[in-house]
């Protein structure tokens, strides 16, 4: 067993249990893994695994050998994040996960400034609201609005989401109170922030799961929103016509431990920690009134 082609070959079979499966999770015709099975039996002089009544066996010598294959996938595991981490920084790459309302609102006309910086850098930018997977390397940083995160990453937490409750500058003057309603991301189940509102009885009538399509739902008139004063800013029709208790919660720019200490990785955090913090009278306009 000289070949990791052949250990990928165990490897596939016994995930499979059949040829024409291995075939698929190989990316080869079903006549290539029948050849080189075949192949291997005969390199062994006995069968490692053979097909009886079209279902894979394995022998004594190929379960011993799939053992092999496993611990060796393993070990490159646990070194494939690191070999990822050396290649992005030799091509001088690095990929930033963050909410795509973030990046519209507060980090998009900063950006350029990053570049500027940093002309050899190629900064790749994953819009999502999801958390990515830094274990697997999804990406090098993330910006994320969360209460609480794994205990295993590390960065730096920067400043509260503050919220309010907002409606079209017309929005009341148009109907009474019984005939208003709101704007949510789902109406299955209606939020506890409701209980908290001017109008905890009123219905939702209109639900939109993307965050910025609510705020310009809202905008237009159609219902009333609990939105963020960092995005609710940007569409001049829309009122705050009461304060929200509570923010939604805290802006963190984070990292795995193994590409904290990654050059590319440090410049752009210590940039991202500058940028949000100058704008934190946006983010967190609860923090800006006590200050005023």
């Amino acid at each position: 067993m000289q070949n990791w082609d052949d250990f990928q070959l165990l490897l596939a079979l016994k995930q499979a249990k059949t040829l024409r499966g291995a075939a698929k999770l190989l990316a080869v015709n079903h006549g290539t893994v029948s050849r080189r099975l075949a192949n291997l039996n005969q390199r062994y002089g006995v069968d490692v695994c053979t097909l009886i009544q079209n279902n894979l066996v394995f022998s004594e010598v190929g379960l011993r050998l799939i053992d092999a294959a496993q611990a060796m996938q393993v070990s490159f595991n646990e070194h494939q994040v690191a070999i990822d981490d050396s290649i992005k920084q030799l091509k001088q790459q690095i990929t930033l996960s963050l909410p795509p309302a973030i990046l519209q609102f507060v980090l998009m006309d900063v950006l350029a400034e990053f570049q500027q910086q940093n002309p050899q850098v190629q900064l790749n930018i994953n819009t999502t609201y999801a958390l990515s997977d830094l274990d697997k390397s999804e990406a090098d940083v993330v910006v994320r609005a969360a209460e609480q995160l794994d205990d295993y990453l590390v960065g730096h937490r920067l400043c509260p989401i503050s919220l309010g409750f907002f409606a079209h500058r017309d929005y009341f003057a148009q109907r009474g109170e019984q005939d208003v309603s709101w704007i949510s991301i789902n109406s299955c189940l209606r939020p506890l922030w409701l209980n908290d509102s001017p109008f905890p009885d009123s219905p939702i009538k209109l639900t939109i799961e993307d965050l910025v399509l609510r705020h310009q739902a809202c905008a237009q008139g159609l219902g009333m929103i609990r939105g963020a004063h960092y995005i609710a800013q940007h569409f001049e029709d829309l009122v705050e016509f009461a304060p929200s208790i509570t923010s939604y919660a805290s802006l963190w720019v984070l990292t795995h431990p193994s590409k904290q200490a990654l050059p590319n990785v440090k410049k752009l955090i210590a940039f991202l920690r500058e940028a949000i913090r100058s704008k934190q009278h946006l983010i967190n306009q609860n923090a800006a009134s006590v200050r005023s």
